[in-house]
């Protein structure tokens, strides 16, 4: 393992503790098996799987879902403005059934990750989309362009741990999990 988490006793640490608990848990129980290669739909404000994607919801594997276009309808939400960000879960559930949930208004992409809306335990974590600054959902020019695209739970989602982040687990990447 790449660093070590001292132990003094302190809550800092207990915290820390609980962030890769956390993180391992959400890794392996609410996403994906492969990644879906998430990318801009043919209808404006929409994204796509460009790859088949398995995922589980509870530890259970779900499904398998075909690449499929315009899976993610983000195309009536709000545009941002010049200094917001937003974040979006993108989701499947049990059936395959699409669905995005929004987090806040924030001043930089890392806090527009940090606050997204608490994990919906039925479906899985596909991916997140951070709408960048100026970001107009119903223009032609795609999504990718004005934000970024993760698949998978990206560094810095919220993991449950008041102050603490979503880390990819260190034995999860040794083994390209």
């Amino acid at each position: 393992m790449g660093s070590n988490i001292r132990k003094t006793g302190r809550r800092n640490e207990l915290d820390a503790l609980w962030q890769r608990h956390n993180s391992i848990l959400l890794l392996l129980a609410f996403s994906t098996f492969n990644d879906g290669a998430i990318g801009n739909g043919t209808t404006a404000g929409n994204l796509r799987t460009t790859a088949s994607v398995d995922y589980r919801i509870a530890g259970v594997q779900a499904a398998s879902k075909a690449s499929t276009d315009d899976l993610w309808d983000l195309s009536a939400e709000a545009d941002t403005t010049a200094a917001q960000f937003r974040a979006y879960w993108l989701y499947l559930d049990s059936a395959g059934a699409a669905s995005i949930a929004a987090g806040s208004n924030q001043t930089t992409a890392a806090l527009a990750l940090e606050n997204l809306p608490a994990l919906d335990e039925t479906k899985s974590i596909i991916g997140v989309y951070v709408a960048g600054v100026s970001t107009d959902f119903d223009d032609a020019g795609g999504l990718a362009a004005q934000g970024t695209i993760y698949d998978g739970i990206p560094a810095g989602a919220p993991c449950g741990v008041p102050g603490k982040t979503y880390v990819a687990p260190e034995l999860a990447t040794l083994v390209g999990y």
